[in-house]
Formats: structure tokens, C-alpha cells, sequence
């Protein structure tokens, strides 16, 4: 139970510090300000499309890797096509 507790608390703080810095690189590029309600919002979609996009290319991946039996560098393509996406969204939330 102090497990779930600690994992709990542990993702409560991630969110918040995941909305902490979206405010600070907004700022820092004079942004214009948004509520902590809009901005929490944002994170939480944000956050719902990283973990949708890790599901599809590690399935991807898993796909390529022990269905096709291709060799794992040509596998691993569809987790290096995931994280430009993360990152162009990423930096595509920080500039609105």
C-alpha cells in the first residue's frame, strides 16, 4: 500500500512540476500568461499523447523486431519517429 502511496504522490509532483515549467518557458519567451487550470489542462492532454504515442511504436517496434524478424536497429525506427514527435509537440505547447 505505501508503494501505491509513494507512486501516487511521486506522479502528483510531476504533474505539477511538468505545469511549473510550462509557465517558466512561457514566460521566459514573453508568452502571454494563462491560468493554472488552462495550462494543467494542456500538460494532461500533452501527457495523454506521449503515453498514447509510447504505446503505438513499442508496439511498433515489437511488431518489426519479433514479427518481421528485422534486426533491431531498423526496429528501433518507430521510438526515433515517436520522440521527434514528442518533442515538436513539446516545444509546439511551450510556444502557445
Amino acid at each position: 500500500m505505501s508503494g501505491f502511496i509513494g507512486d501516487l504522490l511521486e506522479g502528483i509532483a510531476g504533474f505539477v512540476t511538468d505545469v511549473w515549467l510550462l509557465r517558466r518557458q512561457r514566460a521566459a519567451r514573453n508568452r502571454p500568461r494563462n491560468g493554472w487550470a488552462r495550462d494543467a489542462t494542456d500538460v494532461a492532454f500533452f501527457d495523454a499523447w506521449v503515453i498514447g504515442v509510447s504505446i503505438l511504436t513499442l508496439a511498433a517496434t515489437a511488431i518489426l523486431l519479433f514479427g518481421l524478424n528485422l534486426p533491431l536497429w531498423i526496429s528501433l525506427a518507430p521510438v526515433v519517429v515517436g520522440a521527434v514527435y514528442v518533442i515538436y509537440r513539446w516545444m509546439a505547447l511551450a510556444r502557445a
